[in-house]
């Protein structure tokens, strides 16, 4: 039996006294000044915090919220998609809140507090307000009937299902909003004099959940939860959040105005420092440890491969998640290898690039139906990818796509020029001949195929022919037979 790997990365660990120990994107600041803002509030507040999805909001919260507990603020905090099978938002947002105030009760035997009679006395206001209030209800009795015709339509329905005979339904769930909000306020007015903190509500992955699902548990937090001394923290993709409200509400909805309304506070979480990220994440993969095994049969080494990942992951279209999936997934494969095997490294990180950065193109070269010159216009034409062309390394990262259009077509290069070589051929002549200006790129034709050359001349790969790129595809898309039967076990 081989060694256990991990199927999914590790989650980073947050340490108690420490929360910021591995971070890895430079974070600490934002958590410090959000920190100081929240702690001046005194009214109620929704604070949203904004980033792409896969851009570290989770890890972002986790270590914020143990850096607030280590400050002594009362903290509940919950995933939103992880209650997503709810149908009752409201149901969902009171136990969890219950549940995480359960551990200011405490007190001597005998003897209750004032704050844990606060405490248990909103616990059963909250019982009572879920056996009368229904999201539309919610909407009704906190005065949300201008928020759009939609909304109008929706509470007249309801109300009319209920008849004139049962309006009393109705006006007991407004008299239970009011007093579940002045019984909230009480108890958090007592928690925050006690802890000298206000009560921090933190909700995550609000984004990822139903339309339906995410937006009435906005409401809710916003409408029946907002009272005096109670911050409420949303990690959220805004656009992906707006794209859920126009889902329910219809295309034509102001979704931007909409969440105008909702969020007192925004904050956009600052774009990391992707270098530091990626070379974290290799070492985590333990991708450098192959390298050294392997140093005297490969042509490349560790620095070679982190300035490829870092040169063609630094676009910010390209999320973190992504970038530590793709990382991740080398670790795996090179780990996966049966004892001698081996792993042309230049060639699997140049295919693991671009299966990243384009993975329908990548299919489609593998499979011979893509040529060179398509995937190397592909990879450059993406926003953030012009200074890229610029560089060296870029140069080689097109000669290897050249050599990899060889493997995968079958012929060697001196048999038939791929298009891309085909082209920088012409353009080299060209320049030779004195027509540099008419061929402004003649300069990079010319390391290309210098590259082309000499990774030809100096490849030491036991492979039938070029630089092993079919036989790391393969070992990516886990074909190989070289890998441990059954390594891809997650048994950590």
């Amino acid at each position: 039996m081989g060694k256990a790997i991990r199927i999914q990365p590790r989650e980073i660990d947050v340490p108690q006294d420490d929360p910021f120990q591995n971070d890895l994107l430079g974070r600490k600041e934002s958590a410090e000044v959000l920190t100081r803002l929240i702690d001046v509030f005194e009214g109620p507040c929704v604070l949203a915090v904004d980033a792409a999805w896969g851009n570290g909001k989770t890890t972002f919260l986790n270590m914020w919220a143990q850096h607030l507990l280590n400050r002594k603020f009362p903290l509940v905090k919950f995933n939103a998609w992880e209650t997503d099978f709810s149908n009752e938002p409201l149901v969902t947002l009171s136990a969890e809140l219950m549940k995480g105030l359960q551990e200011y009760t405490t007190s001597p035997p005998g003897e209750k507090t004032d704050l844990t009679q606060k405490i248990n006395e909103t616990k059963k206001v909250a019982t009572e307000i879920v056996r009368w209030v229904t999201p539309g209800l919610i909407r009704a009795a906190m005065g949300l009937l201008d928020v759009a015709p939609l909304l109008k339509e929706e509470v007249a329905q309801i109300l009319t299902s209920y008849a004139e005979d049962r309006l009393s339904v109705y006006e007991k769930a407004q008299e239970s909003v009011k007093e579940f909000r002045v019984v909230l306020e009480d108890m958090a007015k007592v928690l925050s004099e006690e802890r000298e903190h206000p009560l921090v509500i933190m909700i995550d992955e609000l984004d990822r959940c139903r339309p339906s699902y995410a937006v009435e548990l906005l409401e809710v937090a916003k409408h029946l939860f907002s009272v005096d001394h109670v911050v409420f923290v949303l990690a959220i993709n805004r656009d992906q959040l707006g794209h859920s409200i126009k889902g329910l509400y219809g295309s034509g909805f102001d979704a931007e105005d909409y969440l105008r309304r909702f969020f007192d506070i925004d904050f956009q979480l600052p774009e990391p420092e992707r270098d530091t990220f990626i070379d974290v994440s290799l070492r985590a993969a333990c991708v450098p440890d192959y390298f050294q095994r392997t140093q005297r049969s490969e042509m490349w080494n560790y620095e070679d491969a982190l300035t490829f990942f870092q040169v063609f992951f630094k676009s910010s279209d390209l999320s973190l998640r992504r970038i530590a999936q793709a990382i991740h997934r080398l670790g795996l494969v090179l780990a996966s290898l049966r004892g001698k095997h081996r792993l042309a490294a230049m060639a699997a990180v140049v295919a693991l690039i671009l299966r990243t950065i384009n993975a329908d193109l990548y299919h489609r070269f593998i499979r011979g139906e893509a040529s060179d010159e398509q995937v190397v216009d592909a990879v450059f034409s993406r926003s953030g990818a012009n200074d890229i062309r610029e560089e060296k390394k870029s140069n080689l990262f097109e000669a290897v796509v050249v050599l990899a259009c060889y493997e995968v077509s079958g012929s060697r290069d001196d048999e038939i020029e791929t298009p891309l070589m085909k082209k920088y051929r012409i353009w080299a002549q060209s320049a030779e001949k004195g027509a540099t200006p008419d061929f402004p790129d003649a300069p990079r034709a010319e390391d290309v195929i210098y590259y082309v050359d000499g990774l030809l001349e100096r490849t030491t790969t036991p492979y039938r022919t070029g630089i092993g790129f079919v036989h790391s595809v393969q070992c990516l898309e886990l074909l190989y037979s070289g890998l441990e039967d059954d390594s891809l076990e997650d048994k950590t």
